[in-house]
């Protein structure tokens, strides 16, 4: 499966990273998940793409570009913080929230070079 998106080169300053499942992180435009997920979910109904997406073990990181908060849709397996890490302090986040999938649990922190999922 060819995915339609580059992979992130070393650099998270695009608004929106998808990761694979095998960790390989993509820039996906925004307003393309639904392209993406029709890609590699194409058997998810579920309404939001990046839910979607989380449920198929992708991990998708956003940040609006109008508050300091990144937003993160994890599936609850994923378990590394440093994209995460990478891409607050690309963008010179104050703040990080990450939905994991299915779970619902919502992990915050004001600090997230230091994020953790502890």
């Amino acid at each position: 499966m060819t995915i339609p998106f580059p992979p992130v080169d070393g650099d998270f300053g695009a608004r929106q990273v998808a990761i694979s499942p095998e960790g390989t992180a993509y820039v996906v435009p925004s307003g393309m998940h639904e392209r993406l997920r029709a890609m590699v979910a194409p058997d998810r109904e579920d309404r939001d793409p990046k839910v979607a997406l989380a449920l198929s073990g992708w991990t998708c990181l956003q940040s609006d570009g109008m508050t300091d908060r990144i937003n993160v849709d994890a599936p609850d397996a994923f378990a590394d913080e440093t994209p995460i890490r990478r891409f607050a302090q690309a963008h010179d986040a104050g703040s990080v929230a990450v939905a994991r999938h299915p779970s619902g649990e919502v992990c915050r922190s004001n600090d997230p070079a230091a994020f953790t999922f502890e």
